[in-house]
């Protein structure tokens, strides 16, 4: 089987599935472009996990190649199963959990991916037992499968799908941490999340900030502008409001009105950012407080010590 860099590109790719792998996951595409999007979600997230591990480059393909695999036995599931706009019914449910057998069945048909198909097979167990499809507990799920658990919950929850809205990481994070405590996640690799979930909102917090700075002082500018007008209007042109106005460089046709709807669409503009910065704000702290406890939780987990 040819070898390629999964991680030669900027965009992560999967020239390491075989002709058939790939043909069986463009039909999960097609037929349900939630799961496809999803699908490129958990590769991802997989990615940012392993990288955070600083974890051997084998070990990080065959996790990323897993992701790819992880719900290719949707390929199976009936489309208005698949596509439901509503939440399942249980039997529907019992249906759609048969993705994870299903998926084992077809990696097995493939020699390369023999070894990669219990991985496929056990995404969904819990530690405690509670998962599916085998009820396996602990050290017994496979430590990738557990790490694809993780990820795959996560975009799971935090993607707008199309009978639910996006969630916040933080409060998608508090959602896993519970998970964590009940004994059905695994809060070593849930640790490393939080530490690529904080990183990625404080740099996103930086921008903003200076976004925000950029827009008051433009506000800033507007308003100095706004008062030399008033005083025109109030008073007339004199050598020195024209002093004043030349100081701004101000483009031919730049009248009062034109300073006036400025203001207004940019005060709009800084309100929405400022929002933003806000919600940053708060999302980076809720984020510290939770990797300290996903810290504390990781250290004292028995599982793959």
């Amino acid at each position: 089987m040819k070898k390629n860099d999964i991680l030669a590109s900027a965009k992560i790719n999967f020239n390491e599935l075989s002709n058939e792998i790939k043909a069986e996951i463009s039909v999960l595409g097609g037929l349900d472009i939630f799961t496809d999007a999803h699908v490129q979600g958990v590769v991802d997230i997989t990615t940012k996990i392993c990288t955070e591990m600083k974890m051997p480059y084998e070990m990080l393909k065959r996790c990323v190649l897993c992701a790819y695999l992880h719900d290719v036995g949707k390929v199976f599931i009936p489309s208005e199963i698949l596509q439901k706009n509503e939440k399942l019914t249980q039997e529907e449910y019992e249906v759609m959990k048969t993705h994870t057998t299903l998926g084992y069945d077809l990696c097995m048909n493939y020699p390369e991916f023999k070894d990669l198909a219990p991985i496929v097979r056990a995404h969904h167990e819990s530690f405690d037992g509670s998962g599916y499809p085998d009820g396996l507990k602990g050290n017994d799920i496979p430590y990738e499968a557990s790490l694809i658990k993780v990820a795959d919950v996560y975009d799971a929850l935090s993607r707008k799908r199309q009978y639910k809205d996006k969630m916040s990481n933080s409060d998608t994070i508090a959602i896993m941490l519970q998970e964590v405590e009940n004994n059905r996640m695994c809060a070593k690799f849930l640790y490393y999340l939080i530490i690529y979930l904080l990183d990625e909102t404080s740099s996103k917090l930086a921008e903003q900030v200076h976004i925000v700075d950029e827009y008051e002082k433009e506000l800033e500018t507007l308003h100095e502008l706004e008062n030399i007008y008033k005083e025109i209007y109030d008073s007339g042109y004199t050598n020195k409001l024209q002093r004043k106005l030349n100081r701004y460089q101000l483009q031919p046709g730049y009248d009062m009105s034109t300073n006036a709807q400025l203001l207004i669409s940019k005060q709009k503009v800084y309100e929405e950012e400022s929002k933003t910065y806000k919600f940053l704000l708060s999302e980076e702290e809720k984020l510290q407080n939770q990797l300290k406890q996903g810290k504390k939780l990781a250290q004292k987990e028995k599982w793959y010590n």
